[in-house]
């Protein structure tokens, strides 16, 4: 368990998703520390965090055809908070393989109830829907296998989940849906999903 530990710490990111989102989680890190320097003087911690965007991630499918304009803020509330959890984690010190493997097991709970909760509002195609979530879920798995296995994951590059929830709100906002759109393209990185397995399994 130890020697899987310093194998997988810290990130998932691709070797090609680090050049562009490490920069901007450095921007994120001098913007938000103040903040979340009061949320730890005050005892929350990063777990919390990341606890707390899941679950208001899944008020958001349990709400959205209830009163949509509140899912859509609890959706915004979780997306908040899992960008503190990260910032908090860096200023304690404690970039841990359990932080990081929870805030990744939480970045997937929202994923996956905020996709389920458009196809029961109705603004999503439930096959794209299906298709996305095995999609994004296969390379965030493949990734966390890239890393314990010290296997390159350059080119490798996840579709992108904050993108689909700008168009939540593009939707929110605007009322123009383009989300069929959106998960229509990500399925593009279906060939990523099969290359990644073969970089997997020719290192196996």
């Amino acid at each position: 368990m130890s020697e899987l530990r310093k194998k997988y710490s810290g990130s998932i990111y691709s070797d090609l998703e680090k050049r562009f989102l490490v920069p901007w989680q450095g921007i994120r890190q001098l913007a938000l520390a103040p903040f979340v320097k009061i949320l730890l003087r005050l005892g929350v911690t990063a777990d919390m965090l990341s606890f707390t965007s899941a679950g208001l991630g899944v008020g958001f499918f349990l709400l959205v055809n209830v009163n949509f304009v509140l899912a859509f803020w609890l959706l915004i509330g979780s997306i908040i908070l899992d960008g503190l959890d990260g910032v908090g984690a860096r200023l304690m010190g404690k970039l841990t393989t359990r932080g990081a493997f929870t805030d990744m097991f939480c970045d997937q709970v929202v994923v996956v109830f905020s996709v389920a909760g458009l196809v029961w509002y109705g603004l999503v195609n439930p096959v794209l829907a299906i298709l996305f979530v095995y999609v994004y879920t296969a390379l965030v798995t493949f990734l966390v296998i890239h890393k314990l296995l010290q296997v390159s994951s350059f080119g490798l590059v996840r579709p992108s989940r904050m993108l689909l929830y700008a168009f939540i709100a593009l939707y929110f906002f605007l009322k123009v849906n383009w989300l069929n759109y959106l998960l229509a393209f990500y399925m593009l990185t279906l060939l990523l999903v099969v290359v990644s397995f073969w970089k997997l399994r020719k290192s196996m």
